[in-house]
């Protein structure tokens, strides 16, 4: 099985069973001993990306026609969610974590170079702090080689008329909001009306 940082290199993508099939096989890796319910232990399931991906919890995947395609990011933030739910983080706390971090960041969470602390709350600082304690194996790597450099991020081009392109980075975040929309269609208007049509 191929590390995922040769994933990362090679930009591996998948359809969903595909990325499910994956994520099982590299989970009990992982998950931690110590903590965890059996409920976050077993397998992931299709429904359940799609549940992660509609609580924002996921990256949105990438489409290519009709089919959804899931990258080496997906992945990753799959096996962080599972880790960090595993260790006892609710999932109101971990929020978007995932998609905010980057994919070095991941990996390295899932490495156990990176010490997490969700949403900043006394309570869920106590658990963590709890948690540290009582760790028979804390998760901490010696002598780690450091993480790969982030890969470079694709580029989607669509055509949306004849002369009108639009290039989307894979990184990019919709709007959530309808003001924020507005705002980016606003933009978008802009920016055209400042292109001086080339006269005939």
């Amino acid at each position: 099985m191929d590390s995922l940082e040769t994933l990362l290199r090679r930009g591996a993508e998948w359809d969903l069973q595909e990325l499910v099939h994956e994520a099982n096989a590299r989970l009990p890796r992982y998950l931690p001993q110590e903590f965890g319910s059996q409920r976050v232990r077993e397998e992931v399931t299709p429904r359940l990306v799609r549940h992660y991906t509609s609580l924002g919890m996921l990256d949105e995947p990438l489409r290519a026609g009709r089919e959804a395609r899931y990258t080496v990011r997906h992945l990753l933030q799959l096996l962080v969610l599972r880790r960090l739910l595993a260790e006892g983080h609710g999932a109101s706390a971990l929020g978007d974590l995932a998609r905010r971090k980057s994919d070095a960041e991941l990996l390295a969470m899932l490495e156990g170079g990176v010490d997490f602390t969700a949403r900043e709350t006394p309570a869920l600082n106590y658990l963590a702090e709890l948690r540290r304690q009582y760790t028979r194996s804390p998760l901490v790597a010696y002598d780690a080689p450091p993480p790969p450099p982030p890969p470079l991020l694709r580029w989607h081009r669509f055509e949306i008329a004849p002369g009108l392109e639009l290039h989307v980075r894979e990184d990019f975040q919709l709007p959530k909001t309808t003001s924020e929309t507005e705002a980016l269609f606003q933009e978008i208007r802009r920016q055209l009306m400042s292109v001086k049509p080339r006269r005939r």
